[in-house]
């Protein structure tokens, strides 16, 4: 083979190939610290809902996978807490809290459990009613006292709200207003009537 020159040709590799094969290295060594985790959940069920000690159990099935959890607190008085819980800056759920008087009835000027779907009666509280995305509580109750009237909202606030399916997220939404709505109203020191 003498005079002649010898080409290589280049090796033909898959297009991205490389990269794909570095990113999956990369995850593989990144795995342990959640770096790239596919879905599940990166942070702690919290033990309070809003500052209201609650089971970890019935506040697990509203949270989607992510990395963060966050609670937000709004001051809207005294009588009306306000709470926003995301995770990863998406809004999950909203809950809310109101010491009104007695003779207003929430249930029935309160057009946004229509919106949440389908609303139905349940045993919790005075009266309650529970959607397909939210769900509310009324009592009645002393404060000061005064009689007055205790009403909680609890708002799925997800695009897709967890658990999937609607018949297991009412029963959630049913166990979960029926543990935080009397911690709720003692935080508001509202005493049951």
């Amino acid at each position: 083979m003498t005079g002649q020159s010898r080409t290589t040709q280049p090796r033909r590799r898959r297009p991205g190939g490389r990269l794909l094969a570095t990113g999956a290295l990369a995850c593989a060594v990144l795995f342990s610290s959640a770096g790239c985790s596919e879905g599940g959940r990166d942070y702690a069920v919290p033990h309070d809902l809003c500052g209201v000690p609650m089971d970890q159990g019935l506040v697990s099935p509203f949270l989607p996978d992510g990395k963060k959890i966050t609670q937000r607190f709004y001051d809207h008085g005294a009588e009306s807490p306000r709470c926003r819980i995301s995770v990863d800056r998406w809004l999950v759920l909203y809950i809310s809290s109101d010491v009104i008087t007695a003779d207003t009835d929430p249930l029935k000027v309160n057009h946004g459990l229509v919106r949440l779907g389908n609303p139905a009666p349940a045993a919790i509280g005075d009266a309650a009613r529970v959607a397909d995305r939210g769900a509310m509580a009324v009592a009645d109750c002393t404060r000061g006292g005064a009689r007055k009237r205790v009403v909680t909202l609890i708002d799925l606030a997800l695009e897709h709200p967890e658990p999937e399916d609607t018949s297991r997220r009412r029963t959630a939404l049913t166990q979960l207003l029926r543990a935080y709505f009397p911690k709720a109203m003692a935080d508001l020191h509202c005493k049951k009537t």
